[in-house]
């Protein structure tokens, strides 16, 4: 009885440390005497740049802003989501609050590709995990792609679609200029839309 006792409470430390793993939820379990406590950590979300980067003297290779701030707002009808990055998983792709935020007529190169370091590093520098983001969903691309919400990320008072373009990490993705709210505005037409 207690070998079963055993792996029945190993199981469900399994399944309770890959939950949160998976989910990233930042919710902790503690188990102290049979008893289960919902723990909900203080979290520092003040930015922090990553190891070994100084924002005073950044490399010369990573330029940390090419276009002025902007007001941040959002436009249309569609979802307009405030919170913070939680992953960053490529050069046009973030994590805001653990949901997968795509970037609107970005495209950036794909794991392997040449200059993915570059874009993935320079998105990770200007907006780095633990950063306040602004999403404005694309209202004409509202289903997303592939579970992904599709918009414009506001980091900063910067505009991180227009700002990864500008550094020429990424290119303007024009066969969706005709499908997408902000192919008038003025970084998609600098672009090509």
């Amino acid at each position: 009885m207690r070998k079963n006792t055993i792996l029945a409470l190993g199981a469900v430390c399994f399944v309770v440390v890959f939950a949160v793993m998976i989910l990233g939820t930042g919710l902790y379990l503690q188990i102290s005497s049979g008893d289960v406590k919902d723990e909900t950590p203080e979290i520092d979300f003040t930015p922090k740049p990553p190891k070994g980067l100084d924002f005073d003297n950044p490399p010369e290779d990573i330029v940390l802003s090419k276009v002025l701030p902007v007001k941040q707002s959002c436009l249309g009808d569609a979802r307009c989501i405030s919170g913070y990055v939680t992953r960053i998983v490529d050069g046009d792709t973030i994590d805001v609050d653990g949901q997968s935020i795509r970037f609107a007529l970005v495209d950036t190169p794909e794991y392997g590709e040449y200059d993915y370091s570059q874009a993935r590093s320079y998105i990770e520098t200007v907006c780095p995990i633990g950063t306040p983001v602004l999403v404005d969903e694309d209202d004409l691309q509202t289903e997303g792609s592939y579970g992904r919400i599709i918009g414009v990320i506001y980091c900063k008072e910067l505009n991180l679609n227009e700002q990864i373009l500008e550094v020429g990490h990424a290119e303007i993705l024009n066969s969706f200029c005709s499908k997408s709210e902000f192919a008038d505005e003025p970084w998609a037409q600098k672009f090509g839309c």
